[in-house]
């Protein structure tokens, strides 16, 4: 009995050991195992860009932020991944020297296309050779902009305001300055403008108001935020204040109206017909004199160094002319008119306010002449009611719409 005893507790204790054996080798499997994936993944992390997450102060605040990053995302220019290969395309339809279209062409033909091109590149390297895409054309822009019910004739919603699609385009239409039909040309030109700017608006609109309940608290005697002081500070920066004083951020940061914008726009570039326009997206010709930014004009007296700067996309042009006039010491004057009428309760009016701009072209008070011109004849002052439509845009199609099913 004795020996059967002593044989079973060698038999349980061999189990024993087995068992302890087994989960001895899982462990050390699963360590290996665990060091060789944490090696890896710190590897390919290596490889990621670092990424600056600010720390919401609250959750509004976050969730605020969330849809502010999403909104960023929107807005990239995807058009530059296919750059390369759209480029190569273009260069392999290339039949050498460029043929003149004829006036009445419907579309771009493939030799007048790589010309393009090549001009673009010329003037403006950093552009995307997509603009030569036969398909980028007002005729193509005008059906799209058809089938979202974009009509300039009828824009106005149940309670009679306009309101105009999400719809952005990077870039002008390549044959804008082809199209004989005036109205035609004038439509589209139109078409690609407004929301744009009352894209930015409803941007500047967004600032203005945090401002308002920041200045609010600083009057009350409350301490900001970290966070808030921070912004102040950034955004009082980029609107050229060199300390932060929210009353002349007020001042600053409010929107333009769109019949002012529209007519500065159609006067600066020709209805987007001028070769800023179509090379650098320089709607409202805006001067640089940082070398190689812009595009130098053809007839720049001898001695002179500005040009004229260029821009990614019409977002980005818009967005600079704004924050010119909303910054710089020249509009100072355009900026307390309308600062009154804020005051006073008025809306904002495109016709009194472009008297204040004598300081935006070298023709002065003609300048202003031509603008209130543009703007009467054009009825551009109906826009000043516009809106964006409530309805989100899609990520992809809202950056460039030619192309697109």
């Amino acid at each position: 009995m004795t020996a059967n005893r002593d044989r079973r507790l060698l038999a349980i204790g061999s189990d024993v050991r087995l068992i302890l054996a087994g989960f001895g080798l899982l462990l050390a499997v699963g360590l290996v195992s665990g060091i060789g994936v944490g090696l890896l993944s710190s590897r390919q992390l290596a490889r990621v860009p670092d990424v600056q997450v600010q720390q919401t102060a609250s959750l509004g605040d976050g969730v605020n932020e969330a849809w502010d990053r999403l909104r960023q995302i929107a807005l990239l220019d995807w058009r530059a991944v296919v750059e390369p290969r759209a480029v190569a395309d273009a260069g392999r339809k290339s039949s050498g020297n460029a043929e003149s279209e004829s006036p009445d062409a419907a579309a771009v033909n493939p030799a007048e296309a790589s010309r393009r091109v090549a001009e673009v590149r010329q003037f403006s390297p950093h552009r995307t050779a997509l603009r030569a895409q036969t398909d980028r054309t007002v005729d193509a822009m005008l059906r799209k902009f058809e089938q979202e019910g974009f009509d300039l004739a009828d824009m106005r919603n149940a309670s009679g305001q306009l309101e105009v699609p999400r719809i952005f385009l990077a870039s002008l239409p390549i044959d804008i300055a082809d199209v004989n039909l005036t109205e035609k040309r004038k439509r589209a030109f139109m078409k690609v403008m407004l929301p744009h700017i009352l894209r930015e608006n409803e941007r500047i609109l967004a600032n203005r108001e945090r401002v308002e309940r920041l200045h609010e608290r600083l009057q009350r005697g409350a301490t900001l935020t970290a966070r808030d002081d921070a912004w102040l500070r950034q955004i009082s920066d980029q609107y050229g204040l060199d300390d932060v004083d929210t009353a002349e951020l007020l001042n600053r940061i409010d929107i333009v109206p769109p019949a002012l914008a529209l007519a500065q726009s159609i006067e600066e570039s020709g209805w987007g017909t001028s070769r800023f326009a179509l090379l650098g997206n320089a709607v409202f010709g805006q001067w640089t004199w940082t070398p190689g930014s812009g595009i130098v004009p053809e007839n720049r007296p001898d001695g002179e160094t500005y040009e004229v700067q260029r821009f990614r996309s019409l977002e980005q042009s818009v967005a600079a002319y704004m924050r010119n006039l909303n910054s710089k010491s020249s509009y100072r004057e355009f900026r307390d008119s309308r600062a009154s009428m804020r005051s006073r309760g008025e809306d904002l009016d495109s016709y009194r306010l472009a008297g204040h701009l004598h300081r935006y072209s070298v023709r002065g008070a003609d300048y202003i002449r031509t603008i209130r011109s543009i703007m009467k004849t054009n009825t551009l002052e109906m826009f000043d009611g516009a809106r964006l439509a409530d309805e989100p845009s899609p990520l992809f199609t809202n950056i460039d719409y030619f192309g697109k099913s």
